[in-house]
């Protein structure tokens, strides 16, 4: 053996013995995130690769998980995995009677049945004043040692982007799966390191722009609220898409970023638009402009053709009843139950992403009947 390779062994064992002394003698707990790869080889004085030995080591020991994208954990004993029988359940805007009460009911439903409890948090907002309340119950969750958190990232706040970040990097750094709900909380087309469940929003927003296109329309609109989830960019993506395949380029005019209850907004960007067929990026704007529309007495869909997406209760007890784009909600609640139970079981490996079909249930907004 060379000088070197005495020299490397010798401080791969120091590195090793070290962290085995600190992880075993209680100096971390159990979820515990180590110092990274970098501070570590700082604070040694070794190189990274040397770190990367030592902690793969502990790994294989069952002393340590290693998170890609994350950095490493203290692992739980078995013990404490039978003890630790809580999911969390962080959703803005639940209560709201949208699509995620039935799809954490549907979790609830299944938590029960593998013997785990659920904590349900009353968060009634979804903007920047839900941030102080986000935070509490996060903390709550880490206070509680839950086993994972399901969580639908904030939006429709112009700092929404910083608000889900931070509660992540809370979860993260107590050692605490999470399985997204709908979003990502990073923007298409990065990929954050966490398992996600929802639809295929490409495949969504193609599929709503199509059922216009088949009719020889030459021009669909799209509306959508500002700071809205990542998932309407996506469904954003769908729609273009659908344009080019039916050989219409598609015009940025055509997009509009608004609150249908704006009634300037309404009549400047759509009304005055020459806007005839249009996408809304869920039923809820879709409900709201169509109140307005009623109230100047703009026929449906006579004089402007509505499309929503989610198929939430009332769609179909509308005036005008709702075409819109259905969210299977109890199956989504299954597969993200049976996802978080797979992480548990598999903390090391890559996110999944799990998307179902939805399909496009007709009403009488869009024109075309109903079935």
């Amino acid at each position: 053996m060379s000088a070197d390779e005495r020299s490397n062994r010798f401080k791969y064992q120091h590195i090793y013995d070290e962290l085995h002394r600190l992880v075993t003698g209680g100096r971390f707990r159990s979820g515990d995130r180590l110092p990274t790869e970098v501070e570590l080889s700082e604070r040694f004085g070794v190189s990274r690769p040397t770190v990367t030995r030592a902690l793969n080591t502990l790994q294989d020991e069952g002393l340590i998980t290693r998170r890609t994208g994350s950095g490493s954990y203290v692992a739980h004993t078995h013990s404490e995995k039978r003890e630790n029988r809580l999911f969390g359940l962080l959703i803005p805007g639940l209560g709201k009677g949208e699509i995620f009460e039935p799809i954490c009911t549907q979790i609830a439903e299944r938590a029960e049945q593998n013997d785990f409890s659920l904590l349900w948090s009353g968060i009634h907002i979804r903007t920047e004043e839900a941030t102080n309340a986000l935070v509490d119950v996060a903390q709550r969750y880490i206070d509680n040692n839950v086993a994972g958190v399901f969580f639908e990232p904030l939006e429709l706040s112009p700092s929404f982007d910083a608000i889900n970040r931070n509660l992540v990097e809370m979860l993260s750094e107590a050692g605490i799966p999470i399985v997204l709900i709908d979003s990502d909380y990073v923007p298409f087309p990065q990929r954050s390191t966490f398992d996600l469940v929802g639809i295929d929003n490409f495949r969504s927003g193609y599929l709503v722009t199509e059922h216009y296109l088949r009719r020889g329309v030459d021009r669909v609109d799209f509306l959508a609220r500002p700071y809205s989830a990542y998932t309407v960019s996506i469904r954003l993506r769908g729609y273009r898409s659908a344009l080019l395949d039916y050989g219409i380029e598609p015009n940025p005019d055509w997009v509009h970023f608004g609150n249908p209850e704006d009634k300037p907004f309404v009549d400047a960007h759509l009304l005055k638009s020459g806007a005839r067929n249009l996408v809304c990026a869920n039923d809820e704007t879709a409900a709201a402009l169509m109140h307005q529309l009623e109230e100047r007495q703009v026929h449906i869909p006579e004089e402007l053709c509505i499309v929503g997406f989610d198929d939430i209760r009332y769609a179909s007890m509308l005036r005008i009843p709702l075409t819109t784009l259905h969210q299977p909600v109890q199956e989504i609640g299954n597969l993200a139950l049976g996802t978080m139970l797979w992480r548990l079981e598999h903390p090391d490996a890559l996110a999944r992403t799990v998307t179902l079909s939805g399909n496009l249930v007709v009403r009488q907004s869009c024109g075309a009947g109903e079935s």
